[in-house]
C-alpha cells in the first residue's frame, strides 16, 4: 500500500500546513453519525492528551512535520469496517482546516478526481483514499479498496447522521474534555484477540474500553494508563470461561456484574495501547 501512504502524506500536509482561512461555517455535531452506525470498531482519541499514542500507532504521524501537523487537530473519530477481505476505514477529524483552499491542492495531475455532492460540497477521490474538507472545523477521510463507501454518501450524513448507539459512559467521554480514549467494539472476538492474543470464538456482545493517562512517568519509565473494560456476555457459561481466561492472561480481577464482565481502574502500559490501536487498522 505504498501509494496509499504517499497519498495520505499529501493529505496531511495539505490539511495542516496550508494558511489559515476566514471564520468558518458551523461544523458538524455528530462525527460518528457521519462515519455511520455499521462499523465493527469505533475509536475516539483526543489529540492533546494522547499525542504519543497517535504518533506511535500511525507511522505517518511519526516524523517531526507530522508531529507539528497534529497541532491543527483536536479530536479524531474513526470507524473500522471489516467487509470480508476488503476492510474500510472512515475518519472524521475536528480542528482548524483550510477548506476554501482544498481545490488548489487536490488536482487531477496528482491522482485526485474532484467531485461535488448534490448540495455542492467538494470532495476528492483517488484509488485508495478520498478526502473532503466540508468546513474549516472538520475533515473527512475514507480509506479502502474500490468497494468502500463513496465520499458523497458519507457527506450526506452531515445533514442526516446515522449515529451509532453508544452507552452513557461512551457518550459522556465524547463531551467531557477528560482526555480519555474511548473504544466501542461490535466485532468482539476480533478485538479480544488483539488484547489476549488468541481467537476464542466465544459468543460475546459489545465491548467498551476507556483509557486515561495515569500521572507522569518517572525518568526511564514507560507512561501508564488507567483503563476500564466491560464485555457484554450472552450466557453464564461464556462468562465463567472468559472470566477465568482474562484473569489469567491480564493478571487482573474480572467481575461479572449484570451480564457484563468488568475490569475497573487497572493499569496498562502505553506500548500495549499502541499495539491494540495499530491492530485495529488494516492500512498502516
Amino acid at each position: 500500500m505504498k501509494k496509499t501512504k504517499i497519498l495520505l502524506l499529501i493529505v496531511l500536509l495539505i490539511l495542516f500546513f496550508s494558511c489559515k482561512t476566514p471564520p468558518p461555517p458551523q461544523g458538524i455535531i455528530e462525527p460518528f453519525g457521519v462515519i455511520g452506525d455499521k462499523a465493527d470498531i469505533y475509536l475516539y482519541i483526543p489529540v492533546k492528551e494522547n499525542r504519543s499514542v497517535i504518533e506511535d500507532a500511525f507511522p505517518l504521524a511519526k516524523g517531526d512535520d507530522m508531529k507539528a501537523a497534529l497541532g491543527r487537530t483536536t479530536e479524531i473519530f474513526s470507524g473500522v469496517f471489516f467487509n470480508g477481505v476488503n476492510p474500510e476505514v472512515r475518519i472524521c477529524m475536528k480542528g482548524q482546516y483550510p477548506y476554501k483552499l482544498a481545490g488548489s491542492f487536490f488536482k487531477k495531475k496528482n491522482g485526485w478526481n474532484p467531485k461535488k455532492t448534490n448540495k455542492g460540497l467538494k470532495y476528492y477521490e483517488s484509488e485508495f483514499v478520498d478526502i473532503s474538507i466540508p468546513s474549516a472545523l472538520i475533515a473527512c477521510v475514507g480509506l479502502g479498496d474500490k468497494n468502500r463507501q463513496k465520499m458523497s454518501v458519507i457527506l450526506d450524513k452531515l445533514d442526516t447522521p446515522s449515529k451509532p448507539e453508544f452507552s452513557k459512559k461512551f457518550n459522556s467521554v465524547l463531551t467531557s474534555d477528560s482526555g480519555e480514549i474511548g473504544i466501542f467494539v461490535k466485532n468482539s472476538d476480533y478485538f479480544l484477540s488483539q488484547i489476549i492474543g488468541v481467537h476464542l470464538g466465544l459468543p460475546v456482545g459489545e465491548i467498551e474500553m476507556f483509557l486515561k493517562k495515569s500521572g507522569s512517568p518517572k525518568s526511564n519509565e514507560e507512561q501508564l494508563y488507567k483503563y476500564d473494560l466491560s464485555i457484554q456476555i450472552e450466557n453464564a457459561n461464556t462468562a465463567m470461561l472468559l472470566q477465568l481466561f482474562l484473569k489469567k492472561m491480564l493478571g487482573v480481577e474480572v467481575n461479572y456484574i449484570d451480564e457484563f464482565l468488568v475490569v475497573k481502574n487497572r493499569e496498562i502500559p502505553e506500548s500495549k495501547i499502541v499495539k491494540i490501536v495499530k491492530s485495529m487498522y488494516p492500512y498502516q
